[in-house]
């Protein structure tokens, strides 16, 4: 009987760790995650490593303005004390008997020590401070302000920048995912044209070295494919980290380049009015010219006086043994209250020259707004040409490579017929493979530059 249960046991058990090792396993299996272009960038806002810090960067900004702010409100302080003289100190008072009734003490000493102190000692108090006027606070309680708004823009620059990342990404994989394709096509061709003309060879149709022409070919497009393969698992594995996806998450891309290049409208883009004043990058920058501002502001209210009051309340006991919480020793208070005020008068030329010093940051700002504003056109102009010409290229790789296709597979199939020679055939290979190479670098650049002329037209 009981090695009955000890078999339904041992089985039981048995069942439990086999279903526990098939959670593991089925928790281990990598979760696959689609997106659209659109919903890479929205997981990229909320995933990407430095888009979470610059999230974080507002919020200390916020709690920055807040501690500012808390300077301006009451503040309470509390303070106790609690002494025990060991030895209670003596000092030496005039005798006031002998020089009352000098006949009658007249033996007696000048001095007589005495002490004023009892043994224990205990006080505690606690005071209410306002400050009433401040021009440092007031000019510093503004900056805070301007540096959240700093703090937010940043965030949206950093947002745009990794929106543009996470484009460039997407582009670059799916390019290279066009070009393993086109390649694992050819390079079935181009096995089968090699096992094809082994067979010519045995019937003495064709030379050896025909053979080992198109082994060559062959060789040297699997080395290629290999190449761009590797390629690939490097711009799979840097979009994934743009973005922010885990290493256990697969990520399949759901738009195609057919998508994107359907979207570019070069005369639209191209024609696109430019306003400096609402760049991004422009808009960011008088941000920080604003910050500059109220550091000049600030520095010149050390000359202004601050004025603050005070409530205080205070409570203290003094006895020579330790009994403070018996009624018979009383506890004697006091109040108070008033106003501090503090005037500046003189730092020897210290307080001119931090004015000084801000003054000269502000006019700085002009000069730098200037070169941005030129730099910015000029970049505008520059991505404009550059965008013009990578489409002009991109219209013409397309050409050359569906005629570089056309003229490969012809020349193919008269190498079957017996009418080219491997040495045209190979002519044409390699055509094609570069007129490939050519329009998928194409692809990218087009796409790649509508993206930089579209970040410097946008408008915030």
């Amino acid at each position: 009987m009981w090695s009955f249960f000890n078999k339904l046991f041992c089985s039981v058990l048995l069942l439990l760790t086999f279903q526990s090792t098939l959670l593991t396993a089925q928790n281990q299996v990598k979760q696959t995650v689609s997106f659209t272009l659109q919903q890479a960038q929205d997981f990229a806002y909320e995933n990407n490593y430095d888009l979470k810090n610059s999230a974080t960067d507002v919020k200390i900004a916020g709690k920055m303005v807040k501690q500012n702010t808390a300077i301006g409100l009451p503040q309470i302080n509390g303070t106790a004390s609690y002494m025990d003289y060991l030895s209670v100190p003596t000092m030496l008072m005039p005798n006031f008997l002998k020089q009352m009734a000098p006949a009658v003490f007249k033996d007696g000493p000048d001095y007589v020590p005495m002490s004023l102190y009892v043994e224990y000692n205990v006080q505690g108090a606690l005071q209410l401070n306002q400050l009433l006027y401040s021009g440092q606070y007031l000019v510093g309680l503004q900056t805070a302000k301007a540096y959240l708004e700093t703090a937010k823009q940043k965030n949206l620059k950093d947002k745009v920048d990794v929106r543009d990342l996470v484009a460039n990404a997407y582009y670059q994989l799916l390019v290279t995912d066009e070009a393993i394709k086109i390649l694992d096509s050819t390079y079935v061709v181009v096995s089968r044209l090699v096992d094809e003309a082994r067979k010519a060879q045995a019937q003495g149709l064709i030379e050896d070295i025909d053979v080992d022409q198109a082994d060559l070919n062959r060789s040297n497009l699997e080395a290629q494919l290999t190449d761009t393969k590797s390629a690939r698992n490097v711009a799979y594995a840097s979009l994934k980290f743009v973005i922010g996806l885990k290493d256990e998450q697969e990520l399949v891309l759901t738009n195609n380049l057919d998508f994107f290049l359907a979207q570019v409208d070069r005369d639209a883009l191209v024609g696109q009015p430019f306003d400096y004043q609402r760049n991004i990058d422009y808009t960011l920058l008088k941000k920080s010219d604003y910050l500059t501002l109220m550091q000049y502001k600030l520095s010149k209210t050390a000359y202004q006086p601050t004025l603050a009051g005070f409530l205080g309340i205070a409570a203290s006991a003094s006895m020579n043994s330790w009994a403070f919480f018996s009624d018979k020793y009383p506890w004697y208070r006091t109040t108070n209250w008033g106003l501090s005020l503090q005037v500046p008068i003189w730092s020897s030329g210290s307080r001119k020259y931090a004015v000084d010093q801000a003054r000269l940051n502000v006019e700085k700002t002009k000069v730098i707004d200037e070169k941005m504003r030129v730099g910015l056109e000029l970049q505008v102009e520059t991505a404009r040409k550059d965008f013009s010409n990578a489409y002009a290229i991109y219209l013409n790789q397309k050409k050359g490579f569906d005629i570089a296709l056309k003229i490969y597979t012809k020349t193919m199939t008269k190498y079957r017929q017996g009418i080219s020679s491997s040495t045209d055939l190979n002519q044409r290979y390699s055509q094609f493979l570069t007129a490939n190479n050519n329009y998928m670098q194409s692809i990218f650049m087009v796409l790649s530059q509508k993206t930089r002329l579209y970040k410097l037209l946008e408008q915030f």
